[in-house]
């Protein structure tokens, strides 16, 4: 007489922890080269921007790059037209020629700054500044790339823990 005998095939308990792991050192990775992006930036400023990350699994993987630097806000939102006054002088002190370091859309930074001859003066209208998008460019650029990123922590995480497909 012949018998079936069925097993019943039980995956291992998923481990959390290896899972959690993965994905925090993947999010801690592109965190890392997100912020080397913002850096390229100010790659050649005079004045220093310092950026910071924030990573998170609570809600799903979650990176945030920002810094708190003024200036950079205004070069990356723009500016309006505004008038420049002198504040602790009597006047204003500036070369005749400026040329930007950065441009619209463009995730970096080149060679500029001021030429020309020195010029003295009670005050200015400012033309404003274009802004860069920096923000907006870097995102736009890395929101498929880090989906891609998280996807493949997870398959990795799964396949370590004998669950994946």
């Amino acid at each position: 007489m012949s018998a079936l005998v069925y097993k019943i095939i039980k995956p291992s308990r998923l481990r959390e922890d290896a899972l959690r792991l993965t994905l925090l050192n993947e999010v801690r990775k592109v965190g890392t080269q997100i912020k080397a992006d913002f850096e390229k930036t100010t790659a050649t400023w005079d004045h220093k921007v310092v950026f910071e990350e924030q990573i998170s699994l609570s809600g799903g993987p979650q990176v945030e790059v920002y810094t708190t630097d003024k200036i950079y806000g205004y070069v990356d939102r723009g500016t309006r037209p505004h008038i420049i006054r002198p504040v602790k002088a009597k006047a204003l002190r500036f070369q005749s020629g400026y040329k930007a370091k950065t441009m619209p859309g463009v995730i970096g930074s080149q060679g500029g700054g001021s030429f020309g001859d020195t010029v003295f003066s009670k005050g200015v209208q400012h033309p404003g500044n274009a802004p860069r998008n920096f923000s907006k460019e870097i995102e736009k650029a890395w929101t498929p790339k880090f989906k891609r990123a998280m996807e493949a922590a997870m398959s990795q995480a799964a396949k370590a823990s004998g669950h994946a497909l």
